[in-house]
């Protein structure tokens, strides 16, 4: 299959989803208003570096053996909720820590287990792939 593929609408309904999703929890911070719209744009170009993706099929590959409409749509559902964990930490992306990252992992990987019924060791290779994504975040300026 053609690892230039681009992601599936579902993929980015998502991705868009996650980011309104960290936008309207700013708007429920006890901050200012102008300090809020600093703060949103922030988090917005941060997510966004985050969730930057090349090669989306060669990590489904990777992850869940083969490239399906399924396996797509379930590593965009993860990274979507890798999102949801890391929105919902108070503070900056670059505030935090690696222990809050593997926290929100975690949960991710609780929720995967739940509704990923199939190949155990795929949920495991999520996870690895998960928190190699540490190094990205760490990144982020």
């Amino acid at each position: 299959m053609d690892d230039t593929k681009k992601p599936s609408k579902f993929g980015i309904g998502l991705l868009i989803g996650s980011i309104v999703g960290a936008v309207t929890a700013f708007f429920f911070s006890p901050t200012s208003g102008p300090e809020n719209r600093e703060e949103v744009a922030k988090k917005i170009q941060e997510l966004k570096k985050l969730l930057e993706e090349k090669e989306i099929d060669k990590k489904v590959k990777e992850i869940f053996g083969e490239v399906t409409e399924d396996a797509r749509a379930f590593y965009f559902k993860a990274k979507h909720w890798l999102v949801e964990e890391l929105a919902n930490l108070s503070g900056a992306i670059k505030h935090i820590d690696e222990e809050k990252y593997k926290q929100a992992v975690e949960e991710v990987i609780v929720k995967a287990k739940k509704e990923w019924k199939k190949d155990v060791k795929q949920i495991d290779k999520l996870k690895t792939h998960l928190l190699k994504e540490w190094e990205k975040l760490r990144q982020v300026d």
